[in-house]
Parts: C-alpha cells; structure tokens; sequence
C-alpha cells in the first residue's frame, strides 16, 4: 500500500512538472511580439510596430525605447522624447542605452535645438563602435549643417567606413567628395568602393542624414566647370544645406553664363536661413542692375510677401506693371500676394491671367497652379476649381500631379467613384501619398471600407512626419468610428 501511494505521488509530481515545463515554453514570450514588431518596422509598417512597441513597453524597456523611435520618425518629438525618457529610466542594457540617447539628439533636431543635439551626443564618451561611429557622423553633419567644412570634411575622414553598414558608410563617401569637391574644386572627384560587412540597422536607419546619391553626384561632378558649382549647390539646397549651397555658389563666376541664376540663388539661401534683410538687399541690388529681367522684379516681390511687408510687394509689383512688363511669373507673384492679404477672388484672377498670359508650350503648368490653388483653398472648389483640373488632366493624361488634383478635387465635390479611379490612375503614374490619401478617402466613401483603410495606413506609413500622416489618421479614427 505504501508502495502504491509512493508511485502515485511520484506520478503526479512529474506529471506536474511536466505539466509547468510546458506551460512555460507555451506561454507567449513578449520578445517574440517584439521581435516581430522590430521586422514590421524594418519593412516601414510603423503604425502596427508602434501599436505593439506600446502594448510591450510596460515590461520591456526596450519595447519603449523602439516606442520612442517610431515617435520620432513621425516627428512627434514630446511623445518621443518621454518614451525615451522612461526606457532609460526603466533600465536598458548598454547599447540600447546608447541608441536612446542618439534618438535624444534627433529630438532636440526636430525642435529646432541644434545646440542641445550636439551636447546630447557628446554625452557618449563610450560607446560600442557603431553607436560611437555613429555619433561622430551625426557630429560632423551638425559641422556641415552650420558651415564648419574643415571640420565637418576631419570629421567624416576620422570615421572608419568599416565600422559602418553600407547605407551610412555610402554616405561618408559621399560626403566626403562633395566637401572635398567645395575645399579642393581642382581635385579630380574620387569615389572609392565602400566594402563592409556590419548588416543594415533598421533602427539607426532614421538617423541617417539627407544626402545625394552617388550616381546624382556623379553626374553633376561630371558637368561642364562653369556649371559645376552651380549646380552643386542647388543639390545642397534640395537637401536642406543652405551654408553649403551658400559656399559653392559663390564659387561661380559672376560674370559667367551662370553668374546671374547663382546670385539669385544666394539671395534665396538667405532667406531660407531667416537672414531676411540680405536676401531682399540682394534681390534688390539684382533687380536695379536688371530691370528687364522677368523674373526678379516677381521673386523680389514674393520676398516681401514672405517678409511680412505687403505694402513693399505691392508697390514692387506696382512698379513692374507701370514698366509695361508683364508674364505668368509677375501672375504669380500677384496671386502670391492676394493669399497673404486673403482675397482669394484676387488670386483666383491672378492664377487665371497666369494661365491666360503663359506661352503655349508651359500653359499646362499654370493651369496645374491653378487647379492646385482651387484645391488647396476650397476657393471656388467645385466650379473653377473642377474645371481647371480636368483641363490639367486634358493637357498632359499621364501627369501624376495633375492627376492627384483632379483626384482630390472629384473627391471633395462628391464624385467618390471618379475619384477613386483617378487616384488609381495617378498612382499607376508614380503619384506619391496625396494620391493614395485621395484614393484611401475614396474607397472608404465608396463601401469599401477594408480597402481605404489600408490604403489610409500606407499614406500614414509611407509619409510618418508629413501632415499626409496626420490627415489619413484623422480619416482613420473616422473610419473607425473613434
């Protein structure tokens, strides 16, 4: 009896752990979940990788760390900067520690704080290689970024491409010729292969900077010299540099076939930079040293409407007309005015003689400013607005952002089933995230409410700091019924 009461007892104890030891390896690990929301960010799904970031991040702290990333990839820097703070405070391990406070940086950036982005990375003394190697990066485009090239160029050459994955070691090399190509303009441009074995991160990816491609940059390296710095420094611009497309402007020759687009295009950097006063100081001196010029008399106009001083680009355009000068650009420039001074009846006329005075061969570009005004304003939406769209459309078929408008507009004027088919087209042109916004509002209004949804979370995915992303997520919770 004692023998049978010992081997049912030792049945059920093992019957029992078994039964724990099983339970345990069934129960859900939250590092699968996050494992597998790390790869939905990898493939830019972020809103379903914030969703369980979020649900995650109350026992993982690296769950809130991945939290905050995805804030500041949608550019929310209070929502990034706690979630950052609370992963920190909750306990990460050295690297994920790291990570943080580069993220850290980036938020004081989208602030506007770049005095307090640098002081943040310079907080990592130690650091493993790549987070090190990173800082560095982030450190010498902060030189670049306030015009210090010597030591943006000694800061990119002391980063060992090695250390790096292939994305941001390409951007060293890159960045390395086309300061090289500012401080030594005789050198003959070298590209050296880039060779590393370090696999892409997709969670540093967000903090790469802007940069051109190699290929862009090669052909612009291969212009003729004259054109080279010109050129140059427009792709500075497009990419946000304005000291650097400050200094290769000033490289052209003044008196050359580029002189003129060049000094134009410093004016505007100046602007950009908020050094209002030279910018329009400069505009002016161009404008009284080529008074037959079209186009200055209209951009130095557009500079005091962007200034604030209506009265001064009134009297300039005033002046441009009494010269008997007239063309789409000085149209536009009116048009410009009339939004700031909110007469929307004057600028829909100013659109309107743009078009009107415009040569036959840009006609469809005007009719596309025109159509967007209508559009973007509400002004008129459904009448004028209507009408120059389709003429948009009737101009050039397979135009992406002519068909974007005309899709946004068919929208807003109740036309769910043209609108839905026109986003389509204009997204089978290569039309970005208004189109797929416009097409995701259209399926919804249509019934296909699984439908316009996706196409609502892909505008929010593809675009995460645009206000496409704000707009498709109040369409969303409408949708939703949230």
């Amino acid at each position: 009896m004692n023998h049978r009461w010992q081997r049912i007892i030792t049945w059920l104890g093992i019957t029992l752990t078994a039964y724990i030891a099983v339970s345990i390896a069934l129960r859900p690990d939250p590092h699968d979940a996050l494992r597998a929301a790390d790869t939905q960010f990898a493939v830019g799904a972020y809103r379903a990788a914030l969703t369980t970031y979020t649900a995650l991040s109350a026992d993982l702290a690296e769950a809130a760390l991945r939290r905050g990333i995805v804030y500041t990839v949608r550019g929310e820097a209070d929502p990034a900067r706690r979630a950052l703070a609370a992963a920190i405070q909750a306990g990460l391990r050295p690297p994920d520690y790291q990570r943080a406070v580069l993220y850290l940086g980036h938020v004081a950036l989208l602030e506007g704080d770049r005095d307090a982005a640098r002081r943040t990375w310079q907080l990592l003394t130690v650091c493993t290689p790549i987070h090190c190697a990173v800082r560095d990066v982030l450190l010498a485009d902060d030189d670049l970024v306030a015009g210090r090239f010597q030591e943006a160029l000694a800061g990119y050459h002391r980063v060992p491409l090695e250390l790096l994955p292939g994305d941001w070691a390409s951007l060293i090399t890159v960045r390395r010729v086309w300061l090289t190509t500012l401080l030594d303009p005789a050198r003959p441009p070298v590209f050296p292969a880039v060779s590393t074995d370090i696999p892409s991160d997709p969670l540093l990816r967000p903090l790469l900077p802007p940069t051109p491609d190699p290929v862009t940059l090669a052909e612009v390296l291969a212009a003729e010299p004259a054109a080279r710095p010109q050129l140059l420094g427009q792709l500075a611009l497009d990419l946000g540099y304005d000291r650097l497309a400050l200094a290769f402007f000033a490289q052209v020759d003044p008196t050359g076939p580029y002189g003129l687009a060049a000094a134009i295009y410093r004016a505007y950097a100046h602007l950009r930079l908020g050094d209002r006063q030279q910018g329009i100081e400069q505009l002016e001196h161009l404008a009284a040293a080529h008074p037959n010029d079209p186009r200055l008399g209209p951009l130095l106009a557009l500079a005091y409407v962007n200034s604030g001083d209506l009265d001064a680009a009134a009297a300039r355009l005033q002046r441009i007309r009494d010269a008997g000068i007239s063309g789409p650009a000085l149209a536009l420039a009116q048009a410009g005015l009339a939004l700031a001074q909110r007469d929307f009846v004057a600028a829909a006329d100013a659109y309107e003689q743009a078009v009107i005075v415009a040569p036959a061969a840009d006609r469809a570009r005007y009719v596309t400013l025109a159509a967007r005004f209508h559009l973007d304003s509400g002004f008129e939406r459904c009448t004028s607005g209507l009408l120059a769209a389709q003429a948009a459309v009737n101009a050039q078929p397979s135009d992406p952002e002519a068909l974007t408008i005309l899709a946004g507009t068919r929208y807003y004027c109740g036309d769910f089933a043209d609108a839905r088919d026109t986003a389509a087209t204009a997204l089978a042109a290569g039309a970005g995230v208004e189109a797929r916004f416009y097409y995701g509002l259209a399926l919804s209004a249509t019934g296909d409410l699984a439908g316009g949804r996706a196409a609502l979370i892909a505008v929010a995915d593809q675009a995460p700091a645009s206000r496409w992303r704000r707009r498709a997520e109040t369409a969303l919770a409408l949708i939703e019924g949230r």
